[in-house]
């Protein structure tokens, strides 16, 4: 059974859920498939966000700020989360890990499993009044 191209793009949702392994060798194929599907997209007025990040993964222009556009994450909630982590209810005079930090959050069911989720926790962790990062992913509550 056959489907025409316009009726598979008019049955999807308004979002889409891609997921690439750029770390493959046909890193060219798969940008130039990207970009035809775009094409596609753009023709039949659906989003094009999700593909623009991949095609930028790809190109090597990753930016987490797009990260947090594409996949709507709540960044208000993680920073919830993180001020209510015991080491920035009480800290003391050790620093702590970012690594202990996203175990946390993944432990409060936030999800982790976005690419460069590390650096928007990072991000948000220094928008806490009196951190300062100590060192690579260690960070001093005064």
């Amino acid at each position: 059974m056959q489907i025409s191209l316009s009726d598979l793009v008019d049955s999807c949702s308004e979002e889409i859920y891609l997921e690439l392994d750029t770390y493959k060798k046909d890193k060219g194929e798969n940008l130039e498939f990207l970009k035809e599907l775009k094409k596609v997209l753009e023709k039949y007025n659906k989003p094009t966000s999700q593909v623009e990040y991949l095609i930028s993964e790809l190109e090597g222009n990753t930016d987490y700020q797009k990260v947090i556009n594409i996949f709507g994450i709540d960044e208000k909630r993680i920073l919830y989360y993180i001020k209510k982590h015991p080491y920035f209810k009480n800290p003391c005079d050790y620093p702590i890990r970012l690594i202990t930090i996203m175990k946390y959050l993944k432990k409060k069911e936030i999800s982790l499993h976005y690419r460069d989720m590390d650096l928007i926790v990072d991000k948000l962790i220094l928008q806490i009044d009196g951190v300062k990062k100590v060192g690579d992913g260690m960070y001093l509550k005064k």
